[in-house]
């Protein structure tokens, strides 16, 4: 089952299994209720579909993000993905692996002594490409491996040992011998230089001990170093002739340098002499004994080949095409042995998979898919995989097409015809949320024109004209009101004309009334109109929009259409309108009663304008310390201007003040720490942490501080030392309450 990580604003980590659906919000009711800043009521959901998790944001204010990108339909979650939720961070737990063999049991550890580097997977930040996949392993000697080595007539001269040989790239069949130490990397002082964004700085080390053998490990890169395809950690591993190594995404091979008369043997074997056993086991054969194997090799081959001849003249000379008599030892014309499809019935399924799959962001090749099954059918016709496939294939194609002539249609400006295509996607379908989005363009355009026609045709009382038009608003009208609005009430009848009667009901709203009226002169026989169910529930452009939330408490809070209007300027970030506005309402002595009002709101939003272009103008100088304190006061007056909404729709001034010194504090402490300044780098991304824990760059560093805090704690030697572990601490991760501990042990001032 798989398992959400979610870490809290505070630093610490809970754990919730997803068995199907998790509903995350602020609200009450939510499955899993996150209740610091930036998240919504209803924020975002994850779920289980076709054995992958996948997020789907819900109409959040401040939004879903995946890797930093804003997601805008559901989204597929792999155990690498980072999703932040406001000032949460989740992350999908990968399940745990069995360790058996040599291989396996390299894992990841944290060398004893000295800093982990920036890049590292402690918690610095990176700049490499992340890997979208881990390719299966491979053990060493395999006939995969084998196949993947460059062709005979570029190997390496004998007299350079060990090396490693580039398999991909600009690096195909380039050479690196191994001698001592070899550091590979994608920029100086790397031996090895792989100019590709997928390695780190300093990704792996090589190295050649005094008896020849060689040793492998990772520098705790950020996509990790593959050994035929299993990831290895900092811990040594030592290599065999022909295995495959992968730097992130380039591929190279390592090769021994000695003549083998066959293929790597595979580590552990019972015939395979240990690495570490005598040098006489690894030194190669002398020159004599090699003439020796070779003559023995071609006399071996000179009577294969007479059994051969031999074999096919008996078979010439009695004219048989059948094989040994029944219980023979299955000679020459023997049947052939049985096939097993088993291997081949999965790789057809596994293209099928391939070619139906959205996960890489690619469209999917349903016509491939559907060849791939359709063969994988032909050799097991009742494999149920195979079959759900087909189904799904055949769904999914349907889908695609309504999909696709629906962005045609779009893009004519042919809306209605657009909406009609939409709306018959499947809910089962990968389409369906694709659909959603572009339905909400489709029926702003189609609500919109069917209302105006419907306003214009009741005008003009073409009734005719008017009873379709404003039957198609009306479909999209009644998705955001409730049944008593459109419906009489129990033991009511509908009224259209005169004055109301006892037990007679009419409609609020003056245009539904219209509409039912038109409807009756056009047909009095006609059944009482009902909202027809839509295919993507409620109207998507009713989805509650922060504007709409602030338009509403601002007119519950300010009953002057001048100190509404001012605030709503404030909260757009137009503070010179709002001040204006304002001004106005103070120089109308008929509005004498909100002139104290309208004072303390000059003085504030006066406050935040200037605090914010002070802020503004210390960034620019890259001084995010400077910043700091006018963005920190304006946010305290922000928030009396806002009141309670100063977190839910947070203003523009708010907005722009979390995000400005985040990501500049990023930048400039990441200045700092490439100067080998760790120390006042931690203090800076601290400092921007505070302001806004949403960046996802400042939630991966200030993990590095903390590690640096604590190894800076453990290995304090007095006050002083002390001080430093402070400058690392993150509020939130514990490190300070341990600090306070040791001041009071050590009686530091």
């Amino acid at each position: 089952m798989p398992t959400l990580v979610v870490r809290h604003p505070d630093g610490n980590e809970s754990e919730h299994d997803l068995s199907g659906e998790l509903k995350i919000g602020r609200q009450e009711g939510n499955d899993l209720v996150l209740t610091a800043g930036g998240v919504s009521r209803k924020h975002a959901r994850f779920y289980v579909e076709g054995g992958k998790v996948l997020v789907e944001d819900l109409g959040s204010a401040n939004g879903t993000y995946v890797d930093g990108e804003r997601v805008t339909e559901a989204t597929v979650v792999t155990p690498q993905a980072q999703v932040v939720l406001g000032d949460y961070e989740l992350k999908l737990k990968a399940g745990a692996r069995a360790a058996s063999g040599p291989r396996k049991a390299a894992t990841r550890s944290v060398p004893p002594s000295g800093a982990p580097e920036l890049g590292s997977e402690e918690g610095a930040p990176r700049s490499t490409k992340a890997l979208p996949t881990v390719r299966p392993a491979r053990p060493p000697g395999s006939a995969l491996a084998k196949k993947e080595r460059p062709a005979p007539g570029g190997a390496p001269a004998p007299n350079l040992g060990p090396v490693l040989r580039g398999l991909t790239g600009p690096w195909a069949n380039k050479l690196y011998p191994i001698r001592g130490k070899l550091l590979v990397g994608r920029a100086p002082p790397a031996a090895v230089l792989l100019e590709d964004d997928s390695l780190s700085r300093k990704h792996a080390e090589l190295e050649r001990n005094p008896r020849g053998n060689i040793f492998l490990r990772d520098l705790g890169s950020s996509n990790g170093t593959l050994l035929n395809g299993e990831r290895i950690g900092q811990e040594p591993v030592e290599l065999a002739a022909g295995d495959i190594i992968q730097f992130g995404m380039v591929e190279v091979v390592f090769e021994s340098g000695e003549e083998q008369s066959e293929g790597p043997k595979r580590r552990g074997s019972a015939s395979t002499p240990k690495r570490s056993g005598a040098a006489a086991a690894s030194a190669p054969a002398p020159a004599g004994g090699l003439l020796a194997q070779r003559k023995k090799l071609l006399v071996g081959v000179g009577g294969l080949v007479g059994l051969l001849l031999v074999a096919g003249i008996v078979k010439a000379a009695t004219g048989s095409s059948g094989g040994t008599p029944a219980g023979g030892a299955g000679g020459v014309g023997s049947p052939p042995p049985k096939v097993d499809t088993s291997e081949a019935l999965q790789e057809l399924l596994s293209e099928c998979r391939s070619f139906a799959s959205m996960e890489m962001g690619n469209e999917p090749n349903w016509e491939k898919a559907d060849a791939a099954c359709d063969k994988a059918l032909n050799i097991d016709p009742i494999n149920v995989e195979a079959n759900s496939l087909i189904k799904r294939i055949k769904v999914e194609k349907e889908a695609s097409t309504y999909f696709f002539q629906a962005e045609k249609a779009l893009a004519r400006l042919k809306e209605e015809e657009a909406l009609d295509m939409l709306q018959k996607i499947p809910k089962e379908s990968q389409y369906f949320r694709r659909a959603k989005i572009k339905v909400r363009d489709a029926l702003e355009l189609v609500k919109s024109k069917a209302l105006d026609d419907c306003k214009r045709y009741m005008r003009d009382q073409q009734w005719t004209a008017a009873v379709p038009r404003c039957d198609r608003y009306m479909g999209f009208w009644c998705q955001t009101v409730q049944r008593e609005d459109i419906e009489p009430p129990i033991g009511f009848t509908l009224s259209l004309e005169g004055r109301l009667g006892r037990r007679e009901w009419r409609p609020k709203d003056k245009l539904f009334v219209q509409f039912l009226q038109a409807r009756k002169k056009l047909d009095p026989t006609s059944e009482a109109w009902k909202c027809p169910e839509s295919e993507f529930g409620p109207d998507p452009t009713a989805i509650p929009k922060p504007e709409d939330d602030v338009k509403r408490i601002f007119r519950e809070r300010y009953p002057n259409n001048l100190v509404y209007a001012a605030m709503l300027d404030y909260w757009g970030g137009r503070g010179n309108e709002a001040l204006a506005t304002l001004q106005k309402l103070r120089s109308n002595y008929e509005l004498a009663q909100f002139h104290g009002q309208a004072d303390d709101l000059i003085k504030k939003v006066g406050t935040v304008d200037q605090l914010f272009k002070n802020g503004e103008a210390a960034l620019q100088l890259e001084d995010v310390e400077r910043a700091a304190e006018p963005m920190a006061e304006a946010l305290e007056v922000d928030k009396q201007l806002m009141g309670d909404l100063w977190e839910r729709t947070p203003s523009f001034y708010r907005r722009n003040i979390q995000q400005d010194i985040a990501s500049n504090a990023f930048i400039r402490g990441k200045h700092w720490a490439d100067r080998e300044d760790r120390r006042r780098g931690c203090k800076v991304w601290k400092l921007g942490f505070q302001f806004y824990k949403g960046n996802t760059d400042l939630n991966r560093v200030v993990g590095f501080c903390s590690t640096q805090g604590l190894r800076a704690l453990q290995t304090a030697g007095g006050c002083s030392d002390l001080q430093a572990a402070e400058d690392f601490a993150v509020p939130g991760d514990g490190l300070a309450e341990k600090i306070v501990a040791a001041k009071e042990q050590m009686k530091c001032k």
